[in-house]
């Protein structure tokens, strides 16, 4: 990803005196222009719907709403589908969490237990 920066400052060929070789503006220099505008174009991702690869790091974000479906936490995921959260460990899923709080788990479940 590339941020665009102007190559040639055309304005100031606006003080150069009449007849200055410099004043002149090259077909060159307006390519070079549209080329870097449109690599760091070409580099970015949309504002509207951007495909993102890899990993993305955010400085600071701020957000109010998220509409995440899957967690994914190493060799955990959670999953919400019809209002229900799964908890899966290795593909599996281990326990479920229901929108009036009902939980069910596979195995037992250990009261007081220490970690």
């Amino acid at each position: 990803m590339s941020n665009y920066s102007k190559l040639t400052n055309f304005a100031s060929k606006d003080s150069l005196a009449s007849g200055n070789p410099l004043k002149v503006i090259k077909g060159t220099e307006i390519d070079d222009e549209f080329e870097s505008i449109e690599t760091a174009i070409g580099t970015k991702a949309d504002s509207a719907s951007p495909t993102i690869t890899g990993t993305a790091t955010i400085a600071t974000a701020n957000i109010t709403t998220a509409n995440i479906t899957t967690v994914d936490l190493g060799n955990w995921t959670i999953t919400e589908s019809s209002g229900v959260l799964y908890f899966a460990s290795g593909g599996t899923n281990k326990m479920k969490l229901d929108a009036s709080g009902n939980l069910t788990v596979v195995g037992d479940v250990t009261a007081f237990g220490t970690i």
